[in-house]
């Protein structure tokens, strides 16, 4: 896996401040270091914006060098992805270690793991802050929550963290990793204040079973973590939705790839099935396909040498998960300022993560898992 090759002993140059302002010295000393450059030198180079892909916790930019020879075509172009310059998103990132958790996961993890996922080239992390040179991919479409996703699109992700999962699974050595928490998830706290107003605007929209179900779920909410914490454990993306996905051409290697390891926890692996399907795939899209979408994510992971995981249990821990993702939609009204967002695309936000974790939930019968 590049960038994971010994550094040479000399000191690299300063960090850039600015994605879009990458010195040639910089550049060329980590690329160096991780064995990538044999014999050519980058001599300049220049950087491209991609303002669409900036996240709360991260700045982005596209770097295409020139070098004083041939070099692999992979490295005609670059991306490099960096700590956030907003001081309220950089409390976010330190809190949770963002850029430990990504470093630590292509360093340790992805290394391991037989199925596609974006490459590295060199990383450097600080709790939050820091930064990855990766693949450039910035020829895929990025996802789109409020679209959604196709029923092919969410069974080819949920292929792929399987194998994640599968590499994981149990595994005593995910203890050592300093950068990796147990059970850290961002709709994982306690909600019931926000219950009274969700209720107001949401209760006819998403039905009186739909309400009934999510009061329980935070009624008894203890109840469901300690149930969680108590089922197999791997490593789990912590925030699998169509925003952190880049979508390909179908059938094609890169039909779908998955970005953004900043929420890695350790966890049951069920949660990152119940929020892709709950968070990403309209209901219509999904109608008739749910089981067969559960199907070829347990497959995935008999395949791949979890062997002694039954239906009937992954079935339950599907349902505790779905169960657990009920406080998404609270968590997003909070967060979003609802009612009052303040433009649509909030508004459509609120309503995909709504309406589609709670469908879920009720297709699933999430209910019956209910500790």
């Amino acid at each position: 896996m590049p960038g994971v090759a010994p550094l040479t002993t000399d000191q690299p140059p300063p960090s850039p401040a600015d994605p879009n302002q990458v010195e040639v010295d910089w550049l060329d000393w980590h690329l160096r270091a991780a064995g990538l450059l044999p014999e050519a030198a980058v001599e300049s180079l220049h950087c491209e914006p991609m303002g669409a892909s900036v996240g709360f916790l991260s700045r982005m930019a596209r770097i295409v060098p020139h070098y004083s020879g041939p070099v692999p075509v992979a490295l005609k172009s670059m991306v490099l992805k960096l700590e956030t310059d907003r001081p309220n998103f950089r409390e976010v990132a330190d809190r949770l270690r963002a850029f430990d958790r990504e470093v630590g996961f292509y360093r340790q993890i992805a290394p391991h793991v037989a199925t596609r996922l974006p490459r590295l080239y060199a990383s450097h992390a600080a709790g939050g802050g820091g930064w990855l040179l990766m693949e450039d991919l910035s020829h895929l479409d990025n996802g789109d929550q409020v679209h959604g996703m196709s029923n092919s699109q969410v069974k080819m992700a949920l292929k792929h963290m399987a194998v994640v999962h599968a590499t994981a699974w149990n595994s005593e050595t995910l203890a050592d990793y300093d950068w990796l928490p147990d059970d850290s998830f961002w709709f994982r706290e306690d909600l019931s204040d926000v219950w009274p107003k969700f209720r107001e605007h949401y209760q006819l929209r998403i039905g009186s079973a739909g309400a009934a179900l999510i009061e329980r779920v935070l009624e008894r909410d203890d109840l469901l973590d300690a149930a969680i914490t108590a089922r197999p454990r791997t490593l789990v993306h912590g925030d699998l939705r169509a925003d952190n996905l880049l979508l390909g051409e179908p059938g094609s290697e890169d039909e779908v790839l998955i970005l953004d390891w900043q929420t890695a926890t350790r966890s049951l692996g069920a949660i990152d099935v119940a929020m892709l399907i709950g968070g990403s795939e309209p209901p219509p899209e999904r109608a008739g396909h749910y089981q067969e979408i559960f199907d070829s994510w347990l497959v995935t992971l008999s395949a791949n040498g979890v062997g002694d995981y039954k239906r009937d249990e992954a079935l339950r821990d599907l349902r505790l998960a779905l169960l657990s993702c009920l406080r998404i939609p609270l968590k997003v009204f909070e967060e979003l300022g609802g009612p009052d967002f303040k433009n649509a695309r909030e508004a459509q936000l609120a309503d995909v993560f709504i309406l589609r974790h709670t469908s879920a939930a009720l297709e699933f019968d999430a209910a019956s898992a209910m500790p």
